[in-house]
């Protein structure tokens, strides 16, 4: 019993950490079940974004009181995934959409994502 407990615990948390995979998440993306958000500023998108990902910096969420109907209108009700350039900001910005009832992703860095996903410049 223990062994098929064990087994089923480490299908589910393997099916969990697949669904977080950026590969993953540009899919959902692809498909409008998802939204892949850019948290980096302004200067930093210049240089290049995920493609389909819509482009949202953390300081936006800083220093606007109104930022939550910006953001509520890009993410309608989808399943959110953030990166920023090194997936540091962007564990910042999902811990602040928790804190407002915001459930979201870290996909990390775009640093490591830009080898993985296609990218757009800006």
């Amino acid at each position: 019993m223990k062994k098929l407990i064990s087994l089923l615990l480490c299908f589910f948390s393997l099916k969990a950490v697949a669904m977080n995979s950026p590969k993953d998440a540009y899919d959902m993306a692809l498909k409008k079940k998802a939204v892949i958000i850019d948290v980096r500023e302004k200067d930093e998108v210049a240089s290049g974004m995920i493609e389909h990902a819509e482009w949202f910096p953390l300081s936006k969420i800083e220093n606007e009181k109104n930022w939550k109907e910006d953001f509520k209108k890009i993410t309608d009700g989808k399943k959110i995934f953030l990166y920023c350039r090194s997936g540091n900001r962007s564990g910042k910005v999902k811990d602040l959409l928790k804190a407002q009832g915001i459930d979201s992703e870290n996909i990390g860095g775009y640093e490591a994502l830009k080898s993985e996903l296609p990218t757009k410049k800006q």
